[in-house]
């Protein structure tokens, strides 16, 4: 039973070394802490950042279960292809969450529910086919547009305003960039599977580039709290080790491309450049 119950937990990726999903819920509970300087409604806020992080539980799973092939090649250890965890639990852990996320989601109010829906059908067109927007342009988007909705989702606990909307906006650009990272990382199995993501549509290199335009665009407006509310020498520490730590992660991707410890090293460094982002946002709205 201990087992079984580890494999699941293991098959949402609660605990990951990259990205956990419980990230998706320290973002709904930025966006309600941005839209209410502290002032939060303590029951409701976390209603619906348990209801988004159920729902990130369900998106995981169900990816699982569309890649249960390609993991044989890029991850065979995940509980599918291991055998630990069969398709039929995984599809009916993933409907289990689904619903859940819903019910609870619903009780908050309608402007969250429907954040929390949003965010579920971007992570059920992100795997299943026939639109599986993993295989092809419109994968990167779709993991951006997934985190914004989770910070606008917590916003509309109380109301969506400027902040909250500066921080959906920012970390959409740099969590679409990150996604090309993962797509490196998983080129392999990608490619084995002919699954069309942007590095094999257009090449490892340019696929970098395209993530250092992103980023570009993205970072300048961490910046916006200090334009907005004067100089926070706690942020600005922060934000400015996020960018280093960035930045070094596409030096790494730049002098070495093609080898897949290069892109488990980078996407792990962004994964910690984005959970800094969120220490960021904390103080951010604390001051």
């Amino acid at each position: 039973m201990w087992k079984k119950l580890r494999a699941f937990i293991e098959l949402t990726k609660v605990f990951s070394s990259s990205k956990s999903t419980l990230y998706y819920g320290f973002c709904t509970f930025i966006g309600s802490l941005l839209a209410s300087s502290w002032r939060l409604p303590i029951e409701t806020t976390f209603m619906a950042t348990f209801a988004m992080t159920l729902s990130s539980f369900a998106i995981y799973a169900l990816n699982d279960v569309y890649d249960a092939k390609i993991d044989q090649i890029n991850d065979f250890g995940r509980p599918i292809p291991s055998g630990r965890v069969t398709i039929q639990e995984a599809k009916i852990l993933t409907t289990t969450f689904f619903v859940a996320s819903a019910a609870i989601a619903v009780t908050v109010n309608l402007a969250v529910f429907l954040f929390v829906v949003i965010f579920s059908i971007l992570g059920i067109l992100y795997s299943v086919p026939p639109v599986r927007f993993k295989d092809g342009l419109f994968a990167n988007i779709c993991w951006g547009l997934g985190i914004a909705t989770t910070i606008l989702g917590g916003a509309s606990v109380i109301t969506i305003n400027i902040p909250s909307i500066v921080a959906a906006f920012t970390l959409g650009f740099l969590t679409a960039g990150c996604g090309l990272t993962k797509d490196l990382k998983d080129l392999d199995g990608d490619r084995a599977m002919n699954v069309h993501t942007l590095p094999i549509i257009f090449g490892e290199k340019k696929a970098i580039k395209i993530m250092t335009a992103a980023s570009i665009v993205g970072f300048p407006l961490l910046f916006w709290d200090l334009i907005f509310n004067g100089f926070n020498m706690a942020y600005f520490a922060i934000i400015t080790l996020t960018i280093v730590l960035f930045a070094y992660s596409l030096l790494i991707l730049y002098r070495k491309p093609g080898s897949k410890i290069t892109y488990e090293k980078a996407y792990k460094l962004q994964a910690y450049s984005g959970i800094l982002i969120i220490l960021a946002f904390i103080i951010a709205a604390l001051t």
